[in-house]
């Protein structure tokens, strides 16, 4: 286990419930004014966090593809893929990258580009099911909270589009083409990798981020497609999964890499209803894969623990998750490493209230059973 090179302390208080509804269904996707498909409000209980001090839906429908392990496209052998193609000048606002090999170009929304530098951490975030970048931003709190600690620490926030072909689909309506319905098509595209891979290698061509802080994230279809990535690559320090495992039966071969994960559910009640959803009652629910999901990246070394926030299908606890993306380290590792989550079911003992009572670890019951 990593020692934490530098303790960090911090009050962080807890996101919770954005809907009343939390089994979310597909026509009532925007019903909530701050919510949505990957709702988050902002709670007023305060916590104080962890100081870092060591003291110890959606599914694809290919079962047998093992994902690269590494980046193709990188000839210095460092895990950072080099640019397949002429980099756009990155700039705040709607950027387009043409990777060599696909047969469109695609956009992403970028954020503080023009205050970014190399010391800074990337934020590669996908969207859900009938979302938008631009939507994000305007009220998912989640998305709100990275972009804040993107601004603070001189990093890049980046939201790509969807190929508008991935959701039109049949009985397929998922943003990102390995994130597939019960019998969906063409689902071992691997576009939206390529997408990834160009954004990074041109980032950090650029010095707009650090190579050693490359982190990825996303809510339901969104965190689907973030997880088979820390699955792809080797580049990512780290990763937050809200509600996005997939089905046990197509979870992902887990890596052998440094990414630290955190992987975030609503409990019982978190549930995508509607088209594809793979459940025989037309309804899936993430717990059982996230926590297979969980306990698949603990048995392939890397530093990961589960949070259940009881709030349904939301992307509640935005804020813990920000910070967790902003204190990976490929190199130095996590500040949170040797946190004492809860075992079987019990209360941690860090100094963080909200990790001590939502978060716990692989292999171990939540605190709320």
């Amino acid at each position: 286990m990593r020692t934490p090179a530098n303790p960090l302390t911090l009050l962080l208080p807890l996101a919770m419930l954005g809907c009343e509804t939390t089994v979310v269904h597909v026509d009532e996707r925007h019903a909530c004014p701050t919510a949505g498909d990957s709702g988050s409000s902002d709670g007023s209980t305060t916590d104080a966090s962890t100081s870092g001090a060591s003291t110890s839906g959606a599914s694809t429908t290919d079962s047998s593809t093992t994902e690269a392990s590494t980046t193709a496209n990188d000839p210095d052998g460092d895990g950072i893929p080099n640019p397949t193609a002429t980099c756009p000048d990155i700039v705040d606002g709607v950027n387009t990258f043409c990777p060599a090999g696909l047969d469109t170009c695609r956009s992403a929304l970028v954020v503080n580009a023009a205050a970014a530098n190399d010391t800074g951490f990337l934020a590669l975030h996908w969207h859900g099911t009938y979302e938008s970048p631009e939507g994000l931003l305007s009220w998912d709190t989640a998305v709100q909270a990275i972009r804040e600690r993107v601004i603070a620490e001189h990093g890049l926030l980046v939201l790509p589009y969807a190929d508008p072909r991935a959701p039109a689909r049949a009985n397929t309506p998922f943003p990102w083409w390995r994130v597939c319905g019960t019998s969906g098509t063409e689902c071992d595209r691997m576009d939206d990798f390529a997408l990834a891979d160009e954004i990074v290698a041109c980032a950090v061509e650029q010095d707009l981020v650090s190579p050693d802080r490359l982190t990825t994230s996303g809510m339901s279809a969104g965190a689907s497609m973030a997880s088979h990535l820390v699955n792809h690559t080797t580049y990512l320090a780290g990763a937050v999964s809200w509600s996005g495992a997939i089905p046990t039966a197509w979870q992902p071969s887990m890596p052998n890499n440094d990414t630290a994960v955190m992987v975030v559910h609503g409990g019982a009640t978190d549930a995508y209803c509607g088209a594809g959803a793979p459940g025989a009652n037309g309804c899936y629910y993430f717990r059982p894969p996230s926590e297979v999901f969980g306990a698949n990246l603990a048995d392939a070394g890397n530093f990961t623990f589960l949070c259940d926030h009881q709030a349904g299908h939301v992307a509640a606890m935005g804020l813990q998750g920000a910070y967790f993306l902003a204190w990976s380290n490929r190199v130095n590792g996590h500040v949170w490493e040797g946190y004492p989550f809860g075992l079987g079911g019990g209360v941690g003992t860090g100094s963080s209230w909200t990790l001590n009572h939502y978060c716990y670890v692989p292999g171990q019951p939540s605190p709320w059973d």
